[in-house]
């Protein structure tokens, strides 16, 4: 491992501290972007991508004093920092790909800014032409995770699971199984074949005209066969053991051995949620009914990517900084944050389709920033 700090090109504070949303007990989150040495770039053996972990030792003495000096991060001096720093390979291609989290670094307020080489305001400086189309599948797929999550510790707090499914619950032998592990793999991978065979993966398309497809066929999924967003996969998967021509018994089995596995990771991931969630995080969740944290990330992601296909710009300090941190305290109802996220959701789709932003990055132009980048600090 080469000395990260020596390499460092930028580094800004992240996460609450940048969006202007941090308080009392809020940690300190840094993202950074290097230039890794020529030579373990050129390695047939060794690689990397990125450092994660404490901040580097000769780093955090160049930082601490902007630290110290911020409104808010200097609050939290004494709760343990996290870092991440980027290799500008990754970073860029990042954010080429719309990738909220670098992008966030890459038009963080100057403000928030800890330290920087020369090198960083040649590639700053070109930060707009990594805006495109995409950061409506990309925001919104964030955002959406974000609602995955508070849907499912929602129905952990209203309907706990009360014990570990087993596999008799299932109708499988408790010791076994119909199918051995070998048929279940060879099967499994059939079925994941056929229907891989119905959508474009292998069709060799531009990546907007590929996203644009796969929306329209999701689309047509759902409204053939009349199944809300959740019930596709499983609708589909019997169109393709049914294509298939497996037998009744085989696919009964093959599909109780997935409803098993499912619940077990299911039921693991409600006692680790259980076991490691914040007291005071819990209290809101009791009183609100949802993970309100969660909630303000999904809105603020959502207006992020809104603003960016509305103004061309992404503005990473929040304006209504305020607003988000009452979501976190629960100014929202539930039935609120689903209709505004809903709203949201329909605001983001109509404006891509009249946004003035490009469909996708100038490839030629981030190969040669990169070239540029790497041949002044590689």
């Amino acid at each position: 491992m080469f000395p990260v700090e020596q390499h460092t090109l930028f580094c800004t504070l992240a996460g609450s501290q940048a969006h202007g949303t941090a308080r009392d007990g809020s940690d300190i989150d840094l993202r950074g972007v290097c230039v890794a040495p020529r030579a373990l770039r050129l390695s047939l053996f060794q690689q990397f991508e990125q450092y994660e972990g404490p901040l580097p030792e000769l780093l955090a003495q160049a930082v601490l004093p902007q630290i110290k000096a911020h409104p808010t991060a200097a609050r939290a001096l004494d709760i343990k920092a996290e870092c991440v720093i980027f290799d500008v390979a990754k970073f860029l291609a990042l954010c080429a790909a719309a990738n909220p989290n670098t992008l966030e670094v890459l038009f963080a307020d100057p403000g928030d800014w800890l330290f920087e080489r020369p090198a960083w305001r040649r590639l700053h400086a070109q930060r707009f032409h990594f805006l495109t189309k995409k950061v409506q599948q990309t925001f919104l797929g964030y955002a959406m995770a974000q609602l995955k999550k508070i849907k499912t510790h929602r129905s952990w707090l209203l309907n706990p699971p009360t014990s570990k499914p087993s596999r008799e619950d299932f109708g499988l032998p408790i010791a076994g199984s119909t199918l051995s592990r070998d048929d279940q793999t060879r099967i499994e991978q059939s079925i994941a074949e056929k229907i891989r065979s119905y959508g474009i993966d292998n069709v060799d398309l531009p990546k907007p005209t590929r996203i644009a497809i796969e929306q329209r066929l999701d689309t047509f999924y759902r409204d053939l066969l009349s199944a809300p967003q959740d019930e596709i996969d499983q609708r589909i998967r019997a169109i393709a053991t049914h294509a298939l021509q497996l037998p009744p018994d085989v696919v009964s089995a093959l599909n109780a051995e997935k409803r098993y596995r499912a619940a077990l990771k299911h039921w693991d991931a409600y006692q680790s949620w259980k076991s490691q969630r914040n007291p005071a995080r819990a209290e809101l969740e009791r009183r609100y009914g949802y993970d309100t944290k969660h909630a303000m990330h999904l809105i603020r992601l959502m207006r992020m990517g809104l603003e960016v296909l509305q103004t061309g710009d992404l503005r990473v300090r929040r304006d209504d900084a305020d607003e988000l941190s009452a979501i976190r305290d629960g100014a929202l109802s539930y039935d609120d944050l689903l209709a505004a996220a809903s709203e949201l959701q329909r605001a983001m789709q109509q404006t891509s389709a009249t946004t003035s932003l490009p469909a996708d990055i100038d490839h030629s132009a981030v190969d040669n920033l990169l070239l540029e980048i790497i041949d002044q600090l590689g």
